[in-house]
């Protein structure tokens, strides 16, 4: 009679924590690469965001010169009554979820700020060249 030999092959110790460091390290880059796309999408959101803000309030203000200070001073309801924005809500705030800043420059146009965008462009200088 011949005996059958069956060997068993068990994984070891070693070599599960071999492949859990390996996942981990996989998941440690995917994480970080997907972390700064989303402050690059903040960021683009952020932009196209100031661009809208000051192309509707200065058409506001060449609509009626003389409303000039109250829409400095509540141009969130401009906005928001606006016909040329079809969701408000999403344009009040930054890619951050903070509120801009609107002021005048010395043209007497309308200028829009935002400070998490300005400590952005300061440590990625090379995406936006203005």
């Amino acid at each position: 009679m011949y005996k059958s030999t069956i060997q068993r092959r068990c994984v070891t110790l070693i070599e599960m924590m071999i492949v859990m460091f390996l996942i981990a390290l996989i998941t440690g880059v995917i994480a970080y690469n997907y972390r700064g796309s989303l402050d690059e999408g903040k960021a683009f959101k952020t932009k196209a965001g100031i661009e809208k803000l000051e192309t509707i309030l200065n058409l506001e203000i060449a609509k009626n010169p003389d409303q000039r200070e109250s829409i400095a001073s509540d141009w969130s309801q401009v906005v928001i009554h606006s016909p040329l924005v079809h969701d408000p809500k999403a344009l009040l705030k930054d890619g951050w979820g903070y509120d801009y800043q609107v002021g005048f420059d010395d043209n007497g146009s309308v200028r829009v700020r935002s400070e998490k965008f300005e400590d952005y462009k300061k440590t990625h200088q090379t995406l936006f060249n203005d």
